[in-house]
């Protein structure tokens, strides 16, 4: 069964977790990489929060509240340092090739107008959420819908990955791996459609 799980998530770091998984250190790291992803640190924590609900299936609702809340309390640094330095940041981004500043106000327009779906999708999909927690604090989305809607995001995302896992198990893993992007994108295409239609 360990070696099942070693082959589908083919990480050496992951599979030292294995081992591990049923520990209170797993669970702080999980937590702390949660809420460091949310500002900066570039690898999601889905596979490690699939392992440690795996090992830990009788756990899995507290591990998926936590995992939750420190993303978003991550995401919130992320909106405070974005509100803070945004100045500094526009200037960054100047530098990056094909943004100029009209495509900046496209993207501060898009976040006025539809800021809370933006935010959805930034939290639930495979999109980056560090960089639309940094740039919503850069356009100054209000604070509290942007802990709304991530808290929303966030939650549905680790909770369903939560509960597939503790379901089916292994092949939940593997189905998770070899479908998230897909299944993510069509809930969040959904969700686009539900909000228009609400519009």
């Amino acid at each position: 069964m360990v070696k099942t799980k070693i082959k589908l998530l083919n990480s050496t770091f992951l599979e030292k977790l294995i081992e591990q998984s049923k520990s209170f250190f797993a669970r702080i790291l999980l937590y702390f990489l949660s809420f460091i992803e949310a500002i900066f640190f570039p690898i999601p924590v889905d596979p490690l929060l699939a392992i440690l609900v795996l090992n830990n299936k009788e756990k899995y609702i507290k591990i998926s509240f936590f995992c939750t809340l420190a993303s978003v309390v991550g995401g919130l640094v992320g909106w405070l340092l974005g509100y803070i330095f945004g100045n500094e940041i526009e200037i960054i981004f100047s530098f990056i090739p094909g943004i100029n500043k009209e495509s900046f106000n496209d993207v501060e327009i898009a976040f006025n107008n539809h800021g809370d779906l933006i935010i959805f999708l930034g939290a639930f999909t495979p999109l980056p959420f560090k960089i639309i927690s940094v740039t919503s604090g850069v356009f100054k989305v209000n604070i509290l819908l942007f802990f709304i809607m991530s808290l929303i995001g966030r939650g549905l995302r680790f909770f369903i990955i939560s509960f597939v896992v503790k379901t089916f198990g292994d092949k939940g893993i593997y189905l998770l791996k070899k479908h998230t992007f897909l299944i993510s994108t069509l809930i969040g295409f959904l969700f686009i459609i539900f909000y228009l239609l609400l519009s």
